[in-house]
């Protein structure tokens, strides 16, 4: 006779068997079944029911019925937008990072080349014991085993993404806690679907929580086809200054051709220095490097705002290369230039690879005409702990 162990085992063997014959024929429901995989052995309690509705209904009816004070989570999957990945660890990763409360962290960009994503997904909401409110919404890697605090979770199955988004566009428009509207925000734009763009300019345009205007804006950016409604936003000088800043940001971030143009277009119009500054950041990140770097000389050599020549030269030596290199030495060798930006670009060469920078700031420290820039160069050579410094500092206490 079969013991218990065993057959789980056998029927697990089979889920996995007909998820691959699935994905031959029907992706879609290849996604579901595979969450099905990932959800076996983990203890969760399958709700049935004809709509996502009817099934959070039924579970918080049993949640209540089996301990009234004790929280529980109601779950589903859906349908997962490609090129993002949530709460996995990739080698050699290169792209961005954003973190949400509780650990969920979402990434962007590619990992030996090839862009990760995590399409096994499930949105978590957390329902308080003894009351009626929700207080917790997140986005889980159902792959990735977790303790969900300890609580029961509630296992609705797939949720179709009409009612999912319906869902979540209340709770995010709703006056709950953060935990709530924001990453039921980050939700809706995870979806695979046409429709989220325009749920994500709603909230921009017209919700009161300035947490969920911020956080659509950036995934505007990451959804791509958006650069007119973000610059817009940009430029916007009745606008609140952190969407506007978001707004560039989202831009610069974006895989949009146009977009390193379009910050360079705004920059010129924008009369918000903080604003000016994210522009400035935005432009040092985004993928058209070369033409970034053009943009960054450009300010750090020309602008009348001394802060911007600085954040200009900051991010400029933030970047490899010669031309950027060669940016802050024009910079620093500029008899007309301003001394304090100078001195912002001794410290910018600092922060670059030590034989680029040592050779650099000992010719400064030993030749510069001005004294506040010599200081610098030697204050900044003092902290890299280099030899060729020690040997330069021995040489001019000797003399």
């Amino acid at each position: 006779m079969r013991t218990r162990k065993q057959i789980t085992l056998v029927a697990a063997v089979l889920l996995i068997v007909s998820v691959a014959y699935i994905q031959s024929r029907n992706p879609a429901r290849a996604e579901e079944a595979r969450s099905e995989v990932s959800v076996q052995g983990q203890g969760f309690i399958t709700v049935d029911g004809p709509d996502l509705k009817s099934k959070i209904d039924a579970a918080i009816k049993q949640g209540r019925a089996r301990s009234p004070q004790t929280p529980f989570w109601t779950a589903y999957s859906f349908d997962v937008r490609p090129g993002v990945a949530v709460d996995a660890e990739w080698r050699n990763f290169k792209g961005s990072t954003t973190s949400y409360s509780e650990g969920t962290n979402i990434s962007i960009g590619t990992s030996g080349g090839v862009t990760v994503e995590t399409r096994n997904l499930g949105i978590f909401m957390l329902h308080e014991g003894g009351t009626s409110s929700m207080t917790r919404v997140e986005v889980y890697n159902l792959d990735r085993r977790r303790e969900y605090s300890g609580y029961p979770v509630y296992w609705l199955g797939r949720g179709g993404n009409e009612e999912s988004l319906n869902l979540l566009r209340i709770l995010a428009e709703s006056n709950a806690a953060r935990k709530v509207t924001e990453h039921a925000t980050v939700a809706i734009a995870l979806h695979d679907d046409p429709r989220v763009g325009e749920i994500l300019k709603n909230f921009v345009r017209n919700s009161q929580v300035e947490k969920v205007r911020s956080t659509a804006v950036f995934w505007l950016g990451q959804i791509g086809g958006e650069q007119t409604f973000l610059a817009d936003l940009v430029r916007n000088e009745g606008e609140n200054t952190e969407v506007r800043k978001q707004a560039a940001f989202a831009i610069g971030v974006s895989k949009d051709q146009t977009a390193l143009a379009s910050l360079q277009s705004l920059y010129g119009g924008v009369t918000n220095r903080e604003v000016k500054k994210q522009i400035i950041f935005a432009a040092s990140i985004n993928e058209n490097k070369d033409a970034g770097v053009d943009f960054l000389i450009k300010v750090a050599g020309s602008d009348a705002d001394r802060e911007a020549r600085k954040q200009a030269l900051f991010w400029l030596g933030q970047k490899a290369g010669e031309r950027s290199l060669g940016a802050l030495s024009d910079t620093i060798n500029n008899s007309d230039a301003d001394t304090e930006v100078q001195k912002h670009a001794v410290f910018a060469i600092s922060q670059r690879a030590r034989d680029e920078s040592i050779p650099l700031l000992i010719k400064t420290a030993r030749t510069h005409a001005k004294p506040e820039v010599r200081k610098q160069a030697m204050f900044w050579l003092g902290q890299t702990g280099d030899d060729r410094a020690l040997e330069f500092f021995k040489e001019i206490l000797t003399k």
